[in-house]
């Protein structure tokens, strides 16, 4: 038995390993081996026996805190939400919809292991030991994007990578292939681009808030600087805006109470710098890496006029039908329907349109309850959360990027540990990470 208490927190350790590179080495793999679809579902079905299988620990162990059967309870009612508004429409893409249900609650799933994981590995969990392994796994997806970059465009097709077999082998601005843009092992530039925002902030963050030596400072450095290269050679326009949300944020949580001090002694100056950039963001306006226009326009539409229809198309769905249309019905899962799909360009448009407004509403307040959560810590790690979590926000408002198992992963996986973690273990074992606020960390260790 205490070896199987392991097993949850080697299951997502190897999660956070695995997904970054499931979509490169199911196409490779499955090249030799066969059976593509296998590959493509076998770690959503570990998933789920792994979620099962941490619940029933957890339950054996008898010390749970109730808020961890809160979130079982709730992901149980969105998974069984799902298959309510499925039975009210029988005549659903059966793979579509069973993708659908998938990719929506396997977020929550990884929630639950993930704290499930501390609960019964407690004593010996170190949340810093974790962020490394994040680290160094994305540090080989970073460096493999950016040599990607200066390789030929089609050399992923040599390892099983077919638009026929669910997998573009490169991507390109406005499909002119003079702008090439890395996806490294991932899906696509985006999720690619939504991957690498917890590593940039978790770096960001080692830079600024700890007392490191020289030397690791410049490796810190040296990799953030790695990190910001493969972001920007994505040329994902909503990664780069994610980005710089999550490094001010950051940021922000470190010198807040300097910054006010210096914009009121230096406003006429911020005015200047605010005017400078908002003029050379216009002056860009026809740059073709940031409009993502580099040819002629064809056909009615341009990308960006396509982004903004697709959403329209997903809130006029949701009005007609707000009880939903079903999952699988809109998002990525959509696209595997050969009778067509939608793709609301927007995740929570998406929800909205396959599961209505109850499951719209409910995906919500879990995450506003998570993040409040995490946010009454008020320790180190929970700023790389927190940041990204509005980054990720952000992203979503333009893409589906919670559908992106990689991405899902990493942060659900993280959240849910650092749920758990007890609360005395940051400001104990981890005094030097500097949290927040240094008045409320004093007053917490006195109360301690």
């Amino acid at each position: 038995m205490q070896y199987a208490r392991k097993i949850p927190y080697w299951s997502a350790t190897a999660l956070l390993i695995y997904m970054p590179f499931h979509i490169f080495l199911s196409q490779s793999l499955s090249t030799l081996t066969g059976g593509l679809t296998v590959w493509k579902i076998a770690k959503d079905v570990f998933l789920f026996l792994v979620t099962m299988f941490t619940i029933c620990l957890v339950y054996q162990k008898g010390k749970a805190p109730r808020w961890f059967w809160g979130l079982v309870g709730v992901t149980a009612a969105y998974g069984a939400l799902h298959l309510l508004v499925w039975a009210f429409h029988p005549h659903l893409y059966r793979t579509s919809a069973l993708l659908g249900t998938i990719y929506n609650v396997r977020l929550l799933c990884f929630a639950v292991v993930g704290s499930g994981a501390v609960l019964l590995h407690e004593r010996k969990f170190v949340f810093s030991s974790m962020m490394r392994v994040v680290l160094g796994v994305s540090t080989v997806v970073a460096l493999l994007g950016v040599v990607q970059y200066f390789l030929p465009p089609d050399i992923l097709t040599h390892v099983g990578y077919s638009i026929a077999r669910g997998a573009r082998p490169d991507f390109f601005i406005d499909n002119n292939p003079a702008f090439p843009r890395i996806m490294s092992t991932l899906r696509d530039p985006n999720s690619l681009g939504a991957y690498l925002l917890v590593p940039i902030a978790t770096l960001t963050y080692l830079v600024i808030f700890l007392k490191l030596t020289a030397r690791r400072r410049a490796l810190a450095l040296l990799a953030l600087m790695l990190h910001v290269a493969a972001l920007y050679l994505t040329f994902s326009r909503s990664a780069w805006a994610a980005g710089l949300v999550t490094m001010g944020l950051v940021v922000w949580w470190r010198y807040s109470s300097q910054f006010v001090r210096a914009l009121r002694k230096w406003w006429p100056v911020a005015a200047v710098a605010v005017f400078l950039i908002i003029f050379g963001a216009y002056a860009e306006r026809n740059n073709g890496i940031v409009s993502h226009t580099t040819t002629a326009q064809v056909g009615q539409y341009d990308s960006n006029q396509f982004h903004w229809l697709y959403v329209q198309r997903g809130l006029t769905g949701m009005v007609r039908e707000p009880l939903g249309h079903g999952p699988g019905t809109a998002g990525l899962a959509s696209i595997q329907n050969p009778g067509g799909g939608l793709l609301t360009e927007n995740y929570y448009v998406q929800l909205g349109y396959e599961i209505g407004f109850v499951g719209l509403a409910v995906f919500i307040a879990v995450t506003v309850w998570l993040y409040v959560r995490l946010w009454r810590r008020h320790d180190g790690w929970t700023v790389v959360l927190l940041s990204s979590f509005w980054a990720y926000v952000l992203m979503n408002m333009l893409l589906h990027t919670w559908s992106n198992e990689a991405v899902a992963a990493q942060w659900w996986l993280l959240a849910g540990m650092a749920l758990a973690v007890p609360l005395a273990q940051p400001y104990e074992a981890a005094r030097r990470l500097r949290p927040v606020s240094r008045h409320h960390t004093a007053r917490r260790r006195r109360s301690l």
